[in-house]
C-alpha cells in the first residue's frame, strides 16, 4: 500500500455573475425585500468573501435586462439590453461601491440565456493569456419572470460542457408543487404566491439546462445563508522538506504540510488613516535619555538590555547570535512508544503536520508505509527530533500513524520539555469510599445519574440532522467559523461602505454561534428541574459581627438613661466574655500546634492518644487538600510537633505506625513530594538512638532508602567510614 494524501492545490477561478435587472425583479408585496434587493445583497456577500479572503479570483458583472447595451456580440437585434457592468478582474473597493450604489432594476426585459452567452464568451476572451486559472463558474441570479429565447438552448449546454464550465443559478425556490401553482414565492420572505406562467416555462427551461450540464440550483433562502460567513484567505500549500531518518542507515524522503494552525488576522491596527486621502501618513520613532534635557540617542549608539534584580544587563547582537544553539535542519527519530504514553494534553505547538513522503518517489511512499503501518498494528509511535532550519531551535514530537480508505499519513505534534509542564496536584474528590477527606461533600448515587445524564443529552455528536433526517454532529470545526473574526469582518465592511453610521447590530447568524442548539436545550430541560431538585441550594446567611468601635462608642454630648447604660454594660461584658479563647476540645484547621499541644498538656487518662489521633487525621487532611504545595509548610509543622511529643511521651510505636501507613496514602495519591520532604526534613521513623520503643537505625534507614532526591548537601554529608564501606 503506497504513502497518499490529498492536498488540496489552490487554483484561480474566473467567475461571471449574471444579474437579471428586469422589471420582474423589482416586485414584491409591501413590507417584502424584492428579489433584486436580495440578489444584490448576495453578491455582495459574494465580493466581500473574495476580498477578506486576500483572493486572487476575478469575477466580472453582467447585467441582464439594462436599459443600455454594452457588450461585444451585440448586432442589430441580437443580444440587447445585456451589458458588462464590470469586466473580468480581482475584487476591489470600487466594485464594491458599483454594486451598492449604481445597480439598479430597469423597465425593460433582457433574455437571461443571452446573458449566459456573453458571459461565456466574455470570460473566454478576458482569460486569454493568464495563468494560473484552473476553474470557471458562471452564476445566474433572476426571478425567472423575463421573456427568453429557446433557439440557442443547445448550443448553450455544450458550450458549457466542452469548456468545462460551472453553472449555478439562484433564483426563487421551485419544486413540485410550485409547477402546480401551490408554491411559494421569494422563498428568502417567506411569502407565498403563486409563480406566473412564464416562470413556470422559465423553471421548466433551467431544469433542463441544469440537468444536461450537471448544475446546481440555489434558492435565495439557501443562498444568504451560506454567503453570510467570511471566508479565510487562502494559503497555498508549502512542503517542508527533510529526509526522516531512523538510525544511521534509514532515510525517507518526506514532505510536511500544515494541517491546522491557529489563524491569526493579516490586518494590523498599528496603520493609521489620514481622513485628509491627499494626505501621507508616516512613522517616527526617536528614543532619549530620562534627564532633564530628554537628550535623544541615535539608534545605533543603543542596545537591548535584560534586567537581572536591579541592574540591566546589556545584550548585543553578536552575543545573541553567539548564544543561540546552533543545529542542522534534521528529522530524527528518537525512539519509539506506546500511543497511550502521548497523552492528549501533551501535544503543544501551534498547530499539527502531516508527513507524507515526497511527492513522485515511489521508493519512499513504500517504506514510509511500512513505517505506518507497523505503528499502526503495533499501537506505537515515533518520537523524534525535528529542527525547522539552521536558525530554529529543536523541538521534540511524537508522529502519529494515520490510515484512511484512500490515503495514510504520519501526524507531526510537538512534546512539551520540563519546562512547559505546570506541575500541579489536586486533592482527590470525595467520590470512592476508600477516600476519608471531605466525606460530608460526598454525592449520593441519585446525584450523580442526574449529571450523567445531563452529560448524555448534552452530547453535540448526535444533536443535528442531516438532509436525510439522520443524526449528524453540530459545530464541527471544518464547518463552523470564528465568531470574533465575523463579527470583526462584519464591522469592517460596514464601516467601508458607511463610514458615517454606527456599526451594525450583531448578525442573527453568528449570535446562532454563541447560543447552544436549540434542541440540546429541549432535552435537557428534564435535567435541569433534577438538578435543582436534587442539588438544593440554601442562602446562608453571614453572621453579623459586633465591632469594637460599635461596642465601645458613647456619645460624649449627652447623658445616657440609666436603662441605656445597663443594657450597654450587658452588652460590654458579653463582648469581653466572647473575647476569651474558648475550650479546646479537639485539634482544629486553623491552630492545629496550638490545640494538640493544650490537648496534650491535659493531665487525663488516654487524652494523649485521643489527641495523636486526631493530630495524624489533621495532617492527612491539610497535605491532601493542598493545592499543590501550598499547606506542607503548615502540614510539616504539625508532622514536627507529633515527632516531638511522641518522642517526649515514649510513644514512637504510635507514631511509627501513622507514617507507615502515611506514605502509602501519599504515593496512591499522587502526594509523594510530601513524603520526599518528609526524608529531606528527616521525619521519618523514630529509631531507638531517639526513644527506646523505636525501631532500629536498619530499618529506619531502610525505610528512606530510594525514596528521596538528596541535594548536593545532604550528599556531601556521608562519613568517611560509609565512603570506605562502600570502597
Amino acid at each position: 500500500m503506497t504513502c497518499l494524501v490529498r492536498f488540496t492545490i489552490i487554483l484561480l477561478e474566473a467567475i461571471a455573475i449574471i444579474l437579471d435587472v428586469g422589471p420582474s425583479m423589482n416586485q414584491a408585496p409591501p413590507g417584502v425585500a424584492t428579489p433584486m434587493e436580495t440578489a444584490l445583497e448576495a453578491i455582495m456577500m459574494i465580493l466581500q468573501r473574495k476580498m477578506f479572503a486576500e483572493s486572487k479570483d476575478e469575477i466580472a458583472l453582467i447585467l441582464v435586462g439594462s436599459e443600455e447595451t454594452d457588450n461585444p456580440l451585440a448586432e442589430g437585434d441580437n443580444y440587447q439590453n445585456i451589458s458588462i457592468a464590470n469586466p473580468l478582474g480581482i475584487v476591489d473597493f470600487d466594485f464594491l461601491k458599483l454594486v451598492q450604489t449604481d445597480v439598479k432594476a430597469s423597465t425593460v426585459s433582457g433574455d437571461f440565456l443571452d446573458g449566459i452567452v456573453v458571459a461565456m464568451d466574455h470570460i473566454v476572451n478576458a482569460m486569454q493569456g493568464k495563468k494560473g486559472f484552473g476553474f470557471k463558474r458562471l452564476i445566474l441570479m433572476t426571478d425567472l419572470g423575463g421573456e427568453f429565447g429557446d433557439d440557442q438552448v443547445d448550443n448553450i449546454v455544450a458550450s458549457i460542457k466542452n469548456s468545462e464550465t460551472e453553472l449555478n443559478i439562484i433564483c426563487p425556490d421551485f419544486d413540485e408543487e410550485d409547477e402546480k401553482g401551490n408554491g411559494d414565492g421569494d422563498a428568502s420572505s417567506g411569502s407565498r404566491k403563486a409563480k406566473t406562467p412564464q416562470q413556470r416555462t422559465g423553471i421548466a427551461m433551467v431544469k433542463h439546462i441544469l440537468e444536461e450540464v450537471q448544475g446546481d440550483c440555489y434558492a435565495f433562502s439557501e443562498a444568504l445563508p451560506a454567503l453570510a460567513f467570511f471566508q479565510s484567505r487562502q494559503v497555498r500549500p508549502t512542503a517542508w522538506k527533510c529526509p526522516l531518518e531512523i538510525g544511521a542507515d534509514i532515510k525517507i524522503p518526506i514532505n510536511g504540510f500544515v494541517k491546522v494552525k491557529d489563524y491569526k488576522l493579516k490586518q494590523s491596527w498599528k496603520d493609521v488613516y489620514a481622513k485628509d486621502p491627499s494626505m501621507e501618513v508616516g512613522k517616527l520613532r526617536t528614543y532619549h535619555k530620562n534627564d532633564e534635557e530628554q537628550t535623544e540617542v541615535d539608534k545605533d549608539d543603543m542596545v537591548e538590555g535584560h534586567r537581572y534584580g536591579n541592574t540591566l544587563v546589556p545584550m548585543t547582537e553578536d552575543d545573541k547570535t553567539n548564544m543561540k544553539y546552533k543545529a542542522e535542519k534534521c528529522f530524527k527519530v528518537l525512539g519509539f512508544t506506546k500511543t497511550e504514553n502521548v497523552k492528549r494534553h501533551e501535544m503543544m505547538g501551534d498547530g499539527c503536520m502531516v508527513v507524507v513522503a515526497e511527492k513522485g518517489d515511489e521508493t519512499a511512499g513504500v517504506a514510509l508505509s511500512a513505517i505506518i503501518n507497523a505503528l499502526y498494528e503495533t499501537n506505537m509511535c515515533a518520537v523524534a527530533r525535528r529542527v525547522y532550519d539552521a536558525r530554529s531551535s529543536p523541538r521534540v514530537g511524537c508522529l502519529i500513524p494515520h490510515i484512511k480508505a484512500d490515503y495514510e499519513c504520519l501526524y507531526w505534534f510537538e512534546l512539551p520539555y520540563m519546562e512547559d509542564v505546570r506541575q500541579f496536584t489536586f486533592g482527590s474528590l470525595p467520590v470512592k469510599e476508600e477516600n476519608p477527606t471531605n466525606k460530608k461533600f460526598k454525592p449520593s448515587e441519585e446525584q450523580l445519574s442526574a449529571v450523567d445524564s445531563l452529560i448524555t443529552n448534552m452530547d453535540l455528536s448526535k444533536a443535528g440532522q442531516d438532509e436525510d433526517g439522520e443524526p449528524c454532529e453540530v459545530l464541527k470545526p471544518k464547518f463552523t467559523f470564528n465568531p470574533h473574526f465575523q463579527r470583526l469582518f462584519q464591522c469592517l465592511q460596514h464601516r467601508a461602505l458607511n463610514p458615517d453610521s454606527e456599526l451594525p447590530e450583531l448578525s442573527p447568524l453568528i449570535a446562532n454561534y454563541l447560543r447552544p442548539p436549540e434542541e440540546v436545550l429541549a432535552n435537557c430541560q428534564g435535567n435541569f428541574k433534577t438538578l435543582r431538585e436534587k442539588f438544593k441550594l440554601e442562602v446562608v446567611k453571614k453572621k453579623e459581627q459586633q465591632t469594637g468601635e460599635a461596642l465601645f462608642k458613647e456619645n460624649g454630648d449627652s447623658v445616657e438613661p440609666a436603662a441605656k447604660k445597663m443594657k450597654l454594660q450587658s452588652n460590654l461584658e458579653g463582648g469581653i466574655t466572647s473575647l476569651a479563647k474558648a475550650k479546646v476540645t479537639e485539634v482544629g484547621s486553623t491552630t492545629p500546634v496550638e490545640d494538640f499541644l493544650t490537648l496534650v498538656n491535659i493531665k487525663e487518662e488516654d487524652k494523649f492518644d485521643e489527641a495523636c489521633g486526631q493530630m495524624q487525621k489533621r495532617i492527612q487532611q491539610i497535605v491532601l487538600d493542598s493545592f499543590g504545595d501550598q499547606f506542607y509548610d503548615k502540614a510539616m509543622a504539625c508532622l514536627k510537633c507529633l515527632r516531638q511529643q511522641c518522642c517526649k511521651n515514649i510513644e514512637a510505636s504510635q507514631y511509627n505506625k501513622f507514617v507507615k501507613e502515611f506514605k502509602d496514602t501519599l504515593i496512591s495519591k499522587a502526594r509523594r513530594d510530601f513524603f520526599d520532604r518528609m526524608v529531606l526534613d528527616k521525619q521519618c521513623l523514630i529509631t531507638k538512638l531517639e526513644c527506646e520503643d523505636g525501631v532500629s537505625e536498619e530499618q529506619g534507614k531502610e525505610f528512606m532508602s530510594g525514596e528521596a532526591i538528596k541535594d548536593e548537601e545532604s550528599a556531601g554529608e556521608e562519613s568517611a567510614e560509609e565512603l570506605l564501606d562502600e570502597l
